[in-house]
């Protein structure tokens, strides 16, 4: 068979746009550390590795909101610290009125004392992060106000009126102890046949302050006395008792009011004893994302990375190739005039 010059810088063409081909497409790989640059290129590994992508994806997700969670948690956590700061000093407070050292005066001061605690209590109830209340549940307001008798509100309930006399007292009070923040960390959210989200299927990091401030009235501890069962009343009363004068003054009515104070003051612990079982479950969910996190890594590495040894390999090689085939053009493509001219 008679080779013409014709085919043969034809074929020496299609050679050498092969191996340049090739030689992009390995350097390619040699940059981004991927088989392939376009789908059309691996089909097959491209559809795994979107797979893989996507449920990266949805565990980045669970773990953003993971760590907010925690971060309210967290704040949620150190405000009750300083709750109970404030409350363990009211008790030093109370104890040191109730001494029977103590003149008038003395008590008089001491409950002007309570009420600064007092009003720093309202305050420190009434935190926000971020434009949200932490223990305010999902109202966007403060949670906690008094009305124009001075008596403690949340979310504009008296508080002395939350409790379980009536069927529709009570359904207000679960209601607001419920009331939940609910984010997804890929527990399977799904419904209840009423429409509600199932809330075993998400996780709850809300911290409502009715459930720790105490509510709704005692009658057994002062004898026909409606004494109010909450944390922010009860230093306001105590102080109150701290106020009279002579024989005015009762220690039994300041030694019962201390008491209830005292088993309401527990209320503050169990929720910081809450807060951390959640913190807990979110270390421990934190944890298993970690680690799946990692194991898609890897399994995306496999799927779509290389071997960059190897490649870096076969890439070298190729370029020695090609520059042997731009040597060997000058001997086989014949030159012009028109190679000369600019």
């Amino acid at each position: 068979m008679r080779i013409t010059y014709r085919m043969m810088t034809s074929r020496y063409s299609t050679n050498l746009n092969s191996l340049s081909t090739e030689l992009d497409k390995l350097n390619t790989q040699v940059a981004t550390g991927r088989k392939y640059a376009r789908t059309s290129e691996d089909v097959s590994s491209a559809v795994r590795g979107y797979q893989i992508r996507r449920n990266l994806s949805k565990v980045e997700g669970y773990q953003d909101n993971i760590k907010h969670a925690q971060d309210f948690l967290t704040n949620s956590e150190s405000t009750l610290d300083q709750i109970q700061s404030s409350l363990a000093e009211v008790t030093d407070k109370v104890l040191q009125g109730m001494n029977s050292t103590q003149s008038d005066d003395d008590r008089k001061i001491i409950a002007r004392e309570l009420r600064t605690i007092q009003d720093q209590l309202l305050e420190t109830m009434n935190t926000s992060v971020s434009d949200v209340y932490l223990f305010g549940g999902t109202n966007d307001k403060k949670p906690f106000s008094l009305d124009a008798t001075g008596k403690l509100m949340y979310n504009g309930n008296l508080v002395d009126n939350l409790d379980e006399s009536t069927p529709a007292k009570k359904e207000e009070l679960d209601r607001l102890k419920s009331d939940t923040i609910y984010v997804d960390i890929g527990l399977g959210v799904n419904f209840e046949a009423s429409g509600e989200i199932n809330s075993s299927s998400v996780f709850n990091y809300s911290v409502p302050g009715i459930s720790f401030v105490g509510n709704g009235i005692d009658s057994t501890v002062i004898s026909g006395e409606d004494v109010s069962n909450n944390l922010y009343d009860l230093i306001g009363r105590i102080a109150d008792e701290f106020e009279k004068e002579g024989t005015d003054y009762s220690y039994d009515k300041s030694n019962s009011l201390y008491g209830l104070y005292q088993t309401n003051m527990q209320k503050t612990y169990q929720a910081t004893t809450q807060i951390g079982a959640q913190t807990n479950y979110l270390e421990f969910m934190t944890s298993r994302y970690e680690t799946q996190n990692f194991n898609l890594q890897e399994r995306q590495t496999q799927v779509e990375g290389v071997d960059a040894a190897y490649t870096y390999i076969a890439f070298q090689s190729q370029k020695v190739a090609y520059q042997a085939a731009l040597q060997m053009g000058q001997s086989v493509v014949q030159q012009s005039v028109f190679d000369y001219m600019s």
